[in-house]
C-alpha cells in the first residue's frame, strides 16, 4: 500500500511541477518536457546568461545535494579571490645543528607536489631541482629531513565526509605537506571466485600500517568493488569488497594514513636516488630549526591556479579542490570555507545554500538549481570568466563529460557532472538551438538503488532544453 501511495504522490508531484518547467518557451507555448523520471526528486533551472532571467524551472528553489557540481563554485571563488596566476609554494631550507646539516620542509599545502599530473612538475623534476639546490651549497650528505609544524593541524578531513570514503583515494586527507595527492596503490592477486585475494604490495610502502584484507574474488566480474576503511593517522586499515577472479595483478587506489610522514619518506628515497647520503632522521622539526634570514632556501612552485582549476573540473579532483579552500583561507581550511560562504552570500544571500566543503563529497552541502544558475550567469560576466569556463570539460570531447553526449549535444554543453550514491547532477553552460547561451542545472537526488541508469534521461532532458530555448 505504501508503495502504491508513493507512486500516486510522485505522479501528482511531477504533474503539477512540470507545468512550470517551460515557463517561457521560445516557440511552442504548449511544449512540455517529457516526465524526467519517476525515480528520485528532480530540480531543474534554465537561465538566459545574457539577461539573468530564469526561463524554466522545476523545483528550482529547493535545496539539493550538488555532489561534484560544487567544484564550479569553489573554482570560481578561487579565480575571484586568488587570481588565475596564484600558485602554491613549498619551501626547502638548510639548517645546521652542530656538525650536522638538515633539510627542513615548510609545506605549502600544494596538492600537486610529487605528482605526475602536470608536465614539468613530475617527481623527477622536483628531485632535479632539489639536488641542484644542494649542489650549489655543496651539500652531498644530510643528517635528516624535517617538516615544519603547523600551529593548528597538518592533516584535515572536512566535516561531513562519509567514513566509507576516507581510506579511498577520492577521500584522501588535505595536508600541509602532501605528496603525490596522498595516494597509494594496493596491488592484489586473485584466484577462484569466492576465495580471499592476496595483497601483493602497497606503494608507497607504509611501514607503520597494519593491513586487514577481506577482499574476495567475485564471479560477477564487475571490476574494482573494493573499499578501504581508515582515516588520517589510523594505522590499522581494512580492505573489503571484491575483485574479478584470476587476475595476476589488480591495483586499487587508496589514501595514505600519515601524509606528512609518507611525503618525507618519498622525498628521502628520491634524494637517495640522486646520490645524497644520510637522511636517516625524519620527523617534525625541533623548535630551533625555524626558518631565518640566514637560511639557504629553495622554493618549489605548483602550476598556476588556472591549470589547477581546469584539472579540478575536468577530472573532479577532490583533494585539489579542498587545497584550494586552504589557499583561500591563507593556510586554514575552515577560514577558506567561511571566505567562500561570505563571497557567495555577497553574490546572492539565499537560504538554500549550504557550502560545507570544496569538492562536493560532503552530503551536508546544498544549493538550489535556481541559485546555482544565477551564480553561473553572474560568474560568466566576470573578468576571469573566460579562463574559468575554458577549464570546464565539454560534452563528447573531454574530462568527465567525454561520454555524456549525443549528436545534438556534442560540443554544446560545457560544465560539470556530479555523482554520489543516490545523487546525479549536471550544471554548466548550454548552447541552445536559438543561439542563446543558457546556464543550466539538472539535479536528481534520492535515486533508489533499483533505479535504472539516468544518463539517457538526463541527455534527453538537456536535448529538449536545447531545442526549445
Amino acid at each position: 500500500m505504501n508503495e502504491y501511495l508513493n507512486r500516486i504522490y510522485l505522479f501528482l508531484f511531477f504533474s503539477v511541477s512540470l507545468g512550470s518547467l517551460l515557463a517561457q518557451p521560445l516557440s511552442d507555448s504548449t511544449s512540455r518536457l517529457p516526465l524526467p523520471s519517476e525515480h528520485g526528486f528532480w530540480g531543474i533551472s534554465v537561465r538566459d546568461v545574457s539577461t539573468g532571467v530564469e526561463l524554466g524551472s522545476l523545483n528550482s528553489a529547493l535545496s539539493f545535494t550538488p555532489a561534484s557540481v560544487q567544484k564550479l563554485l569553489t573554482t570560481a571563488a578561487a579565480f575571484s579571490l586568488l587570481g588565475p596566476d596564484f600558485c602554491f609554494k613549498t619551501r626547502f631550507f638548510l639548517s645546521k645543528s652542530g656538525n650536522d646539516t638538515y633539510l627542513v620542509v615548510d609545506g605549502g599545502w600544494d596538492p600537486t607536489l610529487g605528482s605526475t599530473l602536470f608536465k614539468g612538475y613530475f617527481p623527477s623534476d622536483l628531485m632535479k631541482a632539489l639536488f641542484s639546490f644542494l649542489a650549489v651549497h655543496r651539500v652531498d650528505s644530510l643528517a635528516g629531513m624535517y617538516v615544519l609544524p603547523h600551529p593548528t593541524s597538518t592533516d584535515i578531513i572536512p566535516d561531513g565526509w562519509p567514513w566509507v570514503d576516507l581510506g579511498n583515494y577520492y577521500g584522501a586527507p588535505i595536508s600541509k605537506l602532501s605528496y603525490n595527492q596522498n595516494k597509494l596503490d594496493l596491488t592484489f592477486c586473485s584466484e577462484e571466485p569466492g576465495t580471499l585475494v592476496t595483497l601483493i604490495s602497497v606503494n608507497p610502502p607504509q611501514s607503520d600500517v597494519e593491513w586487514k584484507n577481506e577482499v574476495t574474488a567475485d564471479s560477477t566480474n564487475l571490476g574494482d568493488r573494493v573499499f578501504i576503511y581508515g582515516g588520517p593517522q589510523q594505522l590499522v586499515r581494512e580492505a573489503k569488497g571484491s575483485l574479478p577472479p584470476f587476475q595476476n595483478t589488480f591495483t586499487v587506489k587508496g589514501s595514505v594514513a600519515q601524509p606528512q610522514k609518507s611525503a618525507l619518506e618519498q622525498l628521502r628515497l628520491g634524494l637517495w636516488a640522486k646520490g645524497i647520503k644520510g637522511l636517516y632522521k625524519l620527523g617534525v622539526a625541533p623548535q630551533e630549526m625555524g626558518l631565518d634570514s640566514n637560511s639557504a632556501t629553495f622554493t618549489w612552485k605548483s602550476p598556476p591556479l588556472s591549470d589547477l582549476c581546469s584539472y579540478i573540473n575536468h577530472f573532479s579532483h577532490n583533494i585539489m579542490a579542498e587545497h584550494m579552500l586552504v589557499a583561500i583561507g591563507q593556510g586554514d581550511h575552515l577560514a577558506g570555507l567561511e571566505a567562500v560562504r561570505a563571497w557567495l552570500a555577497h553574490q546572492q544571500n539565499d537560504p538554500s545554500l549550504f557550502y560545507d566543503d570544496g569538492s562536493g563529497l560532503s552530503r551536508s552541502n546544498g544549493i538550489s538549481p535556481a541559485l546555482l544558475t544565477l551564480n553561473l550567469s553572474r560568474f560568466s560576466q566576470e573578468p576571469w570568466a573566460k579562463a574559468w569556463m575554458a577549464g570546464m570539460p565539454v560534452s563528447g570531447e573531454s574530462g568527465t563529460l567525454i561520454s555524456f553526449s549525443s549528436s545534438a549535444l556534442k560540443s554544446k554543453f560545457q560544465g560539470k557532472s556530479g555523482n554520489l550514491t543516490q545523487v546525479k547532477t549536471y550544471a554548466g553552460f548550454l548552447k541552445a538551438k536559438s543561439g542563446r547561451t543558457l546556464a543550466v542545472a539538472v539535479f536528481v537526488n534520492r535515486i533508489p538503488t533499483s533505479a535504472p541508469s539516468l544518463n539517457s534521461i538526463l541527455l534527453k532532458t538537456l536535448e529538449e532544453i536545447q531545442r526549445q530555448y
